[in-house]
């Protein structure tokens, strides 16, 4: 690695530029652990149904503790859980840590049954609680919703209070507070619970020091020894106090990383504004000659390198954007990790950037070089629709610029709000229900009352207007029956470690759903281009050509177009579609993005502190809330996928990526703030050299100018998918992008795969 004083090198390169124009090789310790590590088709998921350690021991401290008050016993089991799993320091490591070190499937298999179902008769008791826990039971069975009473991960503390005082601070204020006159008991029980959550992490961390001393006093390779006694001693000094180092600051986000996911069990915890919170340290090393952007780049690598061995899939990293006072955000960690991300090329972070009218040149080169990279790597989000949507909102400006992603594509704000959660709409089904009179058209049940006495008569207007009402009647069920959950969560299964990490709950003893200054949820549009489509070819084909009826086109829907082959034809290749730069569908867009986010604020919410926004995206719900969803306007076929997040239909935009991405910059996304996917492939052979670069950035540039929302890219040509499709082992570490996140091609279902393949694929 290079040895050039960091001042020395940022003139001749310049940091945004340092690795494209140096050419500096991959480190070798990450060149190593990169090919230990590759991809095997088995990695292991964090938590995807709560069978790891952490359900096991969780449940062994809950039998013995049913007397105690919830967050105590919370707080004690997370004491407990931290000091039960397993702890390793894997060879060449420099950043440590790990939770899910044993299968506890395989070898605990009888514990971990009986562990799974008493969380799920806890999980059975608190929805049963719920008003409306039956109708949403029912919704959802049909596919009109998504999402139940459950929490799923999804915080961002704040990491720049843990980094500036440290958690034996934290811990030593949460315990003074415990003796504030007038504090009501709940909140004293609050305080106690932050006191003992923050110091089992600190007890973890004093874990990993006691290892690394034994192993480097037992380990024959000098350097390796030395290795392990710097780990020792970063872990011993975040024991004692704050982080003075860059590598020290690394060492703490990844304890608290690991300690959120203990606290909780979800997924989806993320890192926030990635790029501000450790650049101070990063700084104060460079210029003190104790480090330079090579060995910086090592350490981010090795932070990168865990979150994929650890197993996360969807741990947000944002970077760039505006500072809470308007200015460019972008700094050398910025450009840093952009670079780092190229060496790792692996599905995680999440990782993303904010873009605004004023990022540098220089910046949007670089992000441009990531994607074309093929990792899927950075998704791109506009501060010019996303901060003035929160102010409508009523965010103060200054929130609204510090937001960031978590998990997926949702809008957050880090260290000010409780753990995020979503519901989700499906528009489809609700134009299937309109078109059949309030019932669903694969059960025949009746699931709304009757929305139309004759839905042969009238105007198109008039049908929208009561598709429009569907969609009202779902969104206000599932954002109420969300509320309901939030105002039970704090009873029944509060988070004391994160809470620390909120200021305000810090302060006043109350848990993150009860004191943070926001509880954010999302409502997620689902199959806007499917349902775009299928309005664009009811209004072409039946009110303004009328090539047929509507009661014809209810019943090639309720027959899945059996025996009306003709009628599909048209619906296909007749009707227009989303994607084209074709105003009659993409005038639809822009009404059903509008009406959507206006609908969704429309919701009431329990308080101020609950705010709840529009989104336009899917995850993957789009597939299973196809199967069912019966046959669509568009010539969609009963059961097949919806179109995903905020992007056409599969297959439809066959006018090439600008008459794409014209289109879906035309919606106006500030009514729905809380976040959208766009999915987009393009071929490698038309961005490669320095002009098919420029073109990218053009592109780019030009669609966040016109106003979209949200871009994620994927850089790979249909012949590389399919020769994936039938060799599947020689293309284990094919990363694509899927809705909010990115995942092994290889790995999917069929049906993603089928997604991905049939994304229009051309040049920018």
């Amino acid at each position: 690695m290079g040895t050039e004083p960091s001042s020395q090198r940022d003139d001749h390169c310049g940091p945004g530029r340092f690795w494209e124009e140096c050419s500096v090789p991959i480190p070798p310790r990450i060149a190593q652990l990169l090919e230990r590590h590759r991809p095997t088709g088995r990695e292991r998921t964090w938590y995807p149904t709560g069978m790891d350690e952490r359900a096991v021991h969780l449940h062994e401290y809950f039998l013995r503790s049913e007397r105690e008050p919830i967050a105590l016993r919370r707080a004690r089991g997370l004491a407990y859980v931290l000091s039960k799993v397993p702890i390793a320091i894997h060879d060449d490591e420099r950043i440590v840590g790990q939770v899910g070190l044993e299968d506890v499937a395989t070898t605990r298999p009888a514990e971990l049954a009986r562990a799974w179902r008493y969380w799920a008769e806890e999980s059975c008791r608190l929805e049963g609680r719920l008003d409306g826990h039956e109708t949403s039971r029912v919704l959802n069975a049909i596919g009109l919703t998504a999402g139940g009473p459950a929490r799923d991960g999804h915080t961002i503390p704040d990491f720049a209070f843990a980094l500036r005082h440290g958690l034996p601070e934290l811990q030593a204020r949460a315990a003074e507070r415990l003796g504030a006159p007038g504090l009501p008991e709940s909140q004293r029980t609050g305080l106690a619970a932050m006191a003992i959550a923050l110091g089992a992490l600190v007890g973890y961390m004093a874990r990993h020091t006691r290892l690394a001393r034994e192993m480097g006093g037992n380990e024959p390779d000098a350097e390796r020894s030395r290795e392990l006694a710097e780990i020792a001693g970063v872990c011993d000094r975040l024991c004692q106090g704050p982080p003075t180092t860059f590598h020290e600051a690394l060492q703490l986000v990844w304890f608290v990383h690991l300690g959120l996911k203990m606290d909780d069990g979800g997924i989806g915890h993320s890192f926030g504004r990635f790029d501000q919170y450790p650049h101070p340290f990063l700084r104060a090393d460079l210029d003190a000659g104790r480090l330079d952007l090579c060995g910086a780049g090592e350490l981010l690598a090795l932070f990168w390198i865990k979150l994929n061995t650890e197993g996360d899939d969807i741990a947000h990293l944002s970077l760039g954007g505006v500072l809470p006072d308007g200015s460019d955000a972008t700094n050398e960690l910025s450009y840093l990790c952009l670079q780092v991300d190229r060496w790792v090329r692996r599905k995680q972070p999440n990782l993303s950037t904010r873009v605004h009218a004023g990022t540098p040149d220089a910046y949007w080169l670089e992000i441009a070089r990531a994607i074309r990279s093929g990792a899927g790597h950075p998704a791109v989000f506009n501060d010019d629709v996303i901060v003035p949507g929160l102010v409508d909102l009523g965010f103060t400006v200054e929130d609204a610029r510090d937001h960031a992603q978590v998990g997926c594509v949702e809008t957050y704000l880090p260290g000010r709000a409780a753990a995020w959660m979503d519901c989700y709409i499906n528009l489809p089904k609700c134009l299937e229900l309109v078109l059949n009179d309030g019932r669903d058209m694969i059960a025949n049940v009746r699931v709304m009352p009757p929305l139309a006495r004759e839905p042969c008569a009238g105007t198109f207007d008039g049908l929208y207007d009561r598709f429009l009402e569907c969609v009202r009647r779902a969104v206000f069920h599932a954002l109420t029956h969300r509320h309901g959950y939030d105002l039970l969560l704090s009873a029944h299964a509060p988070m004391p470690l994160f809470s620390a990490l909120t200021p305000r709950c810090l302060e006043t003893g109350k848990d993150a759903v009860d004191g943070a200054p926001y509880v954010l949820t999302g409502a997620y549009l689902v199959g806007l281009g499917t349902v775009v489509d299928s309005l664009a070819a009811v209004r072409e084909l039946v009110f303004d050509q009328r090539e047929v009826t509507l009661a014809d086109m209810v019943d090639a829907l309720r027959a899945d177009f059996a025996g009306y082959e003709d009628m599909r034809r048209l619906c296909r290749l007749r009707a227009p579609k989303y994607g084209n730069d074709d105003d009659r569908a993409d005038d639809l867009a822009r009404r059903v993005v509008d009406d959507f986010g206006r609908i969704v604020r429309e919701c009431p919410s329990p308080s101020s502190r609950h705010v709840h926004y529009g989104m336009v995206g899917s995850v993957v719900s789009h597939t299973a809330m196809g199967q069912r969803t019966a046959a669509s306007a568009n010539g969609r076929r009963a059961g097949e996928t919806l179109s995903d997040g905020g992007s056409p239909s599969h297959g439809c935009a066959i006018s090439g990526p600008t008459a794409a991405l014209r289109s879906l910059s035309k919606p106006d996304y500030r009514v729905v703030p809380g976040g959208a996917a766009v999915n987009l492939r393009l071929s490698p052979g038309d961005v490669t050299g320095d002009d098919g670069l420029e073109r990218l950035v053009g592109m780019l540039r030009t669609y966040f100018a016109m106003g979209g929302m949200q871009l994620q890219v994927t850089v790979v040509d249909t012949e590389t998918l399919m020769r994936a499709r039938g060799k599947p082992d020689e293309y284990r570490d094919l990363v694509v992008r899927v809705a909010g996140f990115t995942a092994y091609f290889v790995s999917l279902p069929e049906a993603l795969q089928d997604e991905i393949v049939s994304r229009a694929a051309g040049a920018p």
